[in-house]
């Protein structure tokens, strides 16, 4: 996952805030192109026509960061950070928030619980 951190995708707090409700991620590609994707030709490399199926799937897709929890779902496109898909159901708070980190004239300090856990452990160490 490193090569393409979430990180670079949303930033650190965006990426920490999801993180500590819950969810996971993953990179995933995504098709933009205008035709209409054949699986079965995808998955036959005998066929005909896989090789040009092939080509336009690699030249339309695009890599994304797919966030999940449970049923709820977003998709951020990774060089640009939109947002390309959210479930139906996703919690406004978190999507409204979400929205917020990704906001430029939006400033938003968020602390992780790994932030805290540091902030605690030094305090620790400077008591002793």
């Amino acid at each position: 996952m490193a090569m393409f951190s979430p990180e670079d995708c949303i930033g650190i707090p965006a990426t920490d805030y999801l993180l500590d409700l819950g969810f996971n991620c993953e990179h995933v590609s995504e098709y933009f192109g205008d035709e209409i994707l054949d699986e079965e030709i995808l998955s036959n490399d005998g066929h005909p026509g896989h090789s040009d199926m092939l080509a336009e799937m690699m030249e339309h897709s695009e890599t994304c960061i797919r966030w999940y929890l449970d049923q709820h779902h977003i998709t951020f496109h990774w060089s640009s950070a939109e947002i390309l898909s959210v479930s139906d159901d996703f919690p406004k708070k978190i999507f409204s928030t979400i929205k917020d980190f990704l906001d430029e004239e939006t400033n938003i300090t968020y602390i992780s619980d790994q932030q805290l856990l540091d902030i605690q452990q030094e305090i620790d160490d400077d008591d002793d």
